[in-house]
């Protein structure tokens, strides 16, 4: 790398200074004729301390297709209300209304209450199917990669 200002090699990195409102990169001898400029940490240092980590998502159950059914009618077979079902497993009202609509579809937490409540199964495990393209194509494809999960009929 070359001075910005005489032109000669910089040895190292060279200093960052500020020429009439320019930031230019110059040497030892010519960074007198600006301000420097304060250094930033590098960038490794900076990954390092952004560094996250991400736990890997591994879909193991699946909800059934007509879990709301259920619930439904394990509730009214007790003979309760939704307001009463919401306090038993401790939920909102307004939850167990979406879930018997089928709006939303529950967290594991609330499946979980569901289950051990009405001694039910709302969840299903689906096994992993691999699909195997033929031979002929020569670029790889999504296909190529993707493990698809199907459940059981």
């Amino acid at each position: 790398m070359n001075c910005e200002i005489c032109g000669r090699e910089i040895k190292g990195r060279g200093f960052k200074v500020i020429v009439e409102g320019s930031e230019v990169t110059v040497c030892a001898q010519c960074k007198q004729f600006g301000s420097e400029v304060p250094r930033k940490r590098d960038q490794k240092e900076r990954k390092i301390t952004k560094k996250k980590t991400t736990k890997r998502i591994e879909f193991q159950d699946e909800l059934i297709e007509d879990y709301h059914l259920i619930i439904r009618r394990e509730r009214e077979k007790r003979g309760w209300s939704q307001e009463k079902l919401a306090k038993k497993i401790q939920e909102k009202e307004s939850l167990i209304k979406k879930i018997e609509n089928k709006e939303i579809f529950p967290e594991p937490k609330v499946i979980e209450k569901f289950e051990k409540l009405f001694n039910v199964k709302l969840r299903e495990q689906v096994p992993e199917i691999r699909v195997v393209q033929p031979k002929s194509i020569s670029k790889p494809t999504l296909g190529d990669i993707v493990v698809l999960k199907r459940r059981k009929k």
